[in-house]
């Protein structure tokens, strides 16, 4: 395993995540995603942290050859780790989302789109990387 490159992308993650969760904080207050319905909860609070977290593991995905779910599973683990110990300083208690489950859930679904995604990308660039390479030889013969 790439210590210093799960490192570099849980710091990432965490950075990003937080300023995205920040933003949708400032628009929308923070009394009101709780009592916000469900699809504007789904709206305002999920797709814009689930979007981000496909990009960012998407790519790192993309540089790993093996154990990719791992890799990403100990850059999600981390990433939240800090947050929550963060969050736990910042209230004074330990303090876990009363939606923690569905955080989970969306973190576990994340994590695969993002293997997919991100083998997918790596195989488009080792395809066109190998197309160049070609072309390159044929050029090189004549």
């Amino acid at each position: 395993m790439n210590f210093l490159s799960i490192l570099k992308y849980s710091v990432i993650y965490f950075v990003i995540q937080t300023l995205v969760s920040t933003a949708s904080t400032m628009l929308f207050g923070v009394g009101n995603l709780a009592s916000q319905s469900p699809s504007d909860l789904i709206i305002f609070k999920y797709i814009p942290s689930i979007l981000v977290s496909l990009v960012i593991l998407s790519f790192y995905a993309k540089t790993q050859s093996r154990q990719v779910l791992l890799h990403l599973l100990a850059v999600v683990s981390i990433s939240e780790l800090v947050a929550f110990a963060f969050v736990s300083i910042l209230l004074g208690e330990l303090h876990v989302s009363p939606i923690w489950p569905i955080d989970l859930s969306i973190a576990a679904l994340v994590i695969g789109l993002s293997a997919i995604i991100g083998g997918k990308m790596r195989a488009l660039t080792k395809l066109s990387h190998n197309k160049s390479s070609n072309t390159n030889a044929v050029s090189l013969k004549r």
